[in-house]
């Protein structure tokens, strides 16, 4: 059942300016104030709410952190016929950052916001909330409160250090923050993350289902210390020590996960409908639905902007598109049947004479008769494009998984190549993700030495997690994006990388109006 997290931004107040006459210090008695607010345990829940609400708003995982992080990469590119959506892919921003260009300002905005939300939550439960639950004999309650708001706040600096690698350290809804670098960022999340790990339950009941929870606190703590590592073995940087102390703490977090009862489920494509949700693979899962309330989108954009455009006015605008050159790596390999790998056929959309099943009423092949089809491939991950439906709405109802267990096997056995530990062991992890859509196990004696297995790591999160936003942190942290050897490969796939700038491009351009307006932040090299 979907937790249903209402915006209650009317709820969250700020602060009150004092006087020294005291008729400017009367209250309202028809107003909340920072003296009336915070005191009874449903104002930290509706802090939590709304804090918890913000993932739900287009700069986040609603629409733009898919466009950010699909069309940066490899995986992505566009042709929309607004010309600053070629420039999310292409690295060619600067003449776009203006105050109207959203993929620029959204992002940011929304994680100042969500931090300014969050931190209200965990500044007031430090001041006076524990106070009020200790005395009622519930510090229980109090303590999963905190666990959740340390968690999404530290989903807000792991956004932050991901995509603008630069802002304001906000760890206060009443005092500015020093200006930190994305390593900083990166170990403010990781901070938080912990915290929030040892307040968090391993799993919720009812109505709570689908809230952070321990195991998601230590997925993302394994992310940020394998990024961490791929930092500290840059170019320039190549800090083995550090990158080998994240490798190890990764390995650890990952073994604690296996230990909590997560599984793959039997059926791949139950991680991306809204049938199987918050599924024994789901370890943090973004909950959406469809429709509205109290007047508010509350389900998922991004089918809307990366599914399948008809002429016809049909489907969606198609402003996010796959590369053809991942059909190609799906066939590298068929399943032991002789047949393409699931993977492909329920990722993309693509001419298939075997295929006949109807997408938004009609075959491939009947789409292209018509004329309505410009590329050779289309994303289906994610979208409605296989429903009963003729279009794609702002709200689908369809949850974004943003951490499963396959994705954790994958990255345990990166790990372990990376601490040259036990290779047969990381290619049982893999096995276990292809022995789920039918692909023959791996022969370990084939990948005993470090370079096949990270070949083969790189093929097998391509094919297992394509158009998952995860590809652009697997090329920072691989190193690609930092050595123009990797960018000239990366180019020969994807022409948006002609025009990355070594040094430059890894980091986002951060908002115009946003320099001016904070004390001491400056923009982004090169930009």
């Amino acid at each position: 059942m979907k937790k249903i997290y209402l915006v209650l931004l009317g709820s969250l107040l700020f602060s009150c300016f004092s006087c020294s006459n005291d008729f400017l210090n009367l209250s309202d008695p028809n107003r909340e104030s920072s003296d009336t607010y915070w005191t009874k345990e449903e104002d930290y829940q509706k802090g939590l709410s709304a804090s918890y609400s913000v993932w739900r708003v287009p700069g986040y995982f609603s629409r733009f952190y898919h466009v950010l992080m699909e069309l940066r990469s490899d995986e992505g590119w566009s042709d929309s016929p607004a010309p600053e959506w070629h420039a999310y892919g292409n690295f060619q921003l600067t003449s776009y950052n203006t105050s109207g260009i959203e993929g620029i300002v959204l992002p940011w905005t929304v994680i100042y916001r969500q931090l300014f939300y969050v931190n209200q939550v965990i500044d007031n439960m430090n001041t006076r909330g524990y106070t009020l639950f200790e005395g009622k004999g519930d510090k229980a309650t109090a303590d999963l409160i905190m666990g959740q708001a340390y968690f999404i706040r530290a989903t807000s600096f792991w956004y932050l250090a991901t995509t603008y690698g630069k802002g304001p350290r906000q760890i206060s809804a009443t005092k500015d923050g020093e200006i930190i670098d994305q390593l900083a960022i990166y170990k403010q999340a990781l901070a938080d993350f912990e915290a929030a790990e040892l307040l968090l339950p391993t799993s919720w009941s009812g109505e709570n289902i689908g809230k952070v929870t321990k195991g998601g606190a230590l997925g993302m703590q394994a992310r940020i210390h394998m990024q961490l590592a791929g930092y500290y073995k840059r170019p320039g940087i190549s800090n083995t020590t550090e990158a080998n102390a994240h490798w190890t703490a990764a390995k650890g977090n990952m073994e604690t996960i296996f230990t909590m009862g997560y599984k793959l489920v039997p059926n791949w494509v139950d991680n991306f409908t809204d049938k199987s949700e918050n599924n024994t693979e789901s370890i943090f899962e973004i909950q959406f639905k469809e429709g509205l309330i109290n007047g508010a989108e509350v389900g998922m954009h991004r089918p809307k902007f990366f599914g399948l455009y008809l002429a016809s006015g049909q489907g969606a605008w198609n402003d996010a598109s796959p590369r053809d050159w991942l059909m190609t790596e799906f066939d590298k390999e068929a399943d032991k049947n002789g047949k393409t790998d699931i993977r492909k056929y329920y990722t993309l959309f693509y001419e298939n004479a075997q295929d006949t099943m109807k997408y938004y009423g009609k075959t491939y092949a009947e789409w292209k008769g018509l004329g309505n089809l410009a590329h050779n491939c289309y994303w289906r991950k994610y979208t409605s494009v296989d429903s009963n439906k003729d279009n794609e709405d702002y709200s689908s109802g369809v949850n974004f998984r943003m951490l499963r267990l396959a994705d954790v096997y994958l990255m345990y056995a990166e790990v372990i190549n990376e601490l040259n530990g036990d290779r047969s062991l990381a290619v049982e992890y893999i096995n276990k993700v292809r022995r789920r859509v039918n692909m023959d196990d791996l022969d370990p004696a084939l990948y005993n030495t470090y370079q096949p297995l990270l070949d083969q790591l790189k093929h097998e999160r391509l094919v297992e997690l394509c158009g998952e936003c995860v590809r652009w942190a697997d090329l920072d942290r691989w190193g690609d994006i930092h050595t123009q050897e990797g960018v000239n490969i990366l180019s020969q796939r994807d022409k948006d990388f002609n025009t990355y700038r070594l040094g430059i491009s890894h980091l986002y351009c951060i908002p115009i109006a946003e320099i001016s307006l904070y004390p001491g932040l400056t923009q982004n090299p090169g930009y």
